[in-house]
C-alpha cells in the first residue's frame, strides 16, 4: 500500500482546520474476493456506508432479501464502487419454505449514484415478484429517509431466461 499524500495527524480533526487535509487524499481500493454465501436471513453480503470497495467473483443464492446490497457509496466518483463478475442465484434446488414466501432481489443498489455491476450472471428469479435487479437499499421500510432511484452502471451483465423479472422499482 502506498502511503498516505496527507498522513493523518493524532489529533482531533476539526472540520473548519484547513491545515489538516487528510481527507483529500485519494481513495485507497479495497478488495474483496471470492465470497460464496447462501441462504442467509437477510443478505449473502451488504455494505454500507463505502468508498472505493469492490466485490469480485462472490457467488451468492437462497438469500431472503438480497444476494448483494450496497447502501451508501458516493464517497470517490464514478468507476470505483463495483461488483464484479458474480453469480447471483434467487433459488436453488435446495430452497426452504422462507424463501418460497419471500420476494428476494439478486441486487439491491445503493441510495446514492456512482455504482457499478460489471460482467456478473444472475439465475431464478422465477417466483412471488422476485426480481434480479432492484434499487435505492434500505427505501421500502417506513421509516426510510430517501425514495429515489440512482445511477448504477452496468457492463456485460446476463439474466438467465428463469428471471421473468428484471428490475424492481
Amino acid at each position: 500500500m502506498e502511503p498516505r499524500k496527507f498522513p493523518c495527524k493524532p489529533v482531533v480533526y476539526d472540520a473548519n482546520n484547513a491545515t489538516d487535509p487528510f481527507w483529500q487524499n485519494p481513495a485507497i481500493t479495497a478488495e474483496f474476493w471470492n465470497l460464496t454465501s447462501w441462504k442467509n436471513g437477510r443478505n449473502g453480503a451488504i455494505a454500507e456506508r463505502v468508498g472505493d470497495v469492490r466485490f469480485h467473483n462472490f457467488k451468492v443464492a437462497d438469500n431472503l432479501l438480497a444476494g448483494i446490497e450496497f447502501s451508501l457509496t458516493d464517497m470517490h466518483g464514478e468507476n470505483t464502487t463495483r461488483i464484479d463478475n458474480a453469480l447471483i442465484i434467487g433459488r436453488t434446488n435446495n430452497t426452504d419454505e422462507y424463501l418460497i414466501r419471500a420476494k428476494p432481489f439478486g441486487f439491491i443498489g445503493p441510495r446514492t449514484d456512482n455504482f457499478r455491476i460489471d460482467n456478473s450472471r444472475f439465475y431464478n428469479f422465477d417466483w412471488n415478484n422476485a426480481a434480479a435487479l432492484s434499487s435505492c437499499s434500505h427505501c421500502f421500510h417506513p421509516a426510510a429517509t430517501d425514495s429515489g432511484a440512482r445511477t448504477v452502471r452496468t457492463n456485460n451483465l446476463y439474466l438467465d431466461s428463469s428471471v421473468s423479472r428484471t428490475f424492481n422499482f
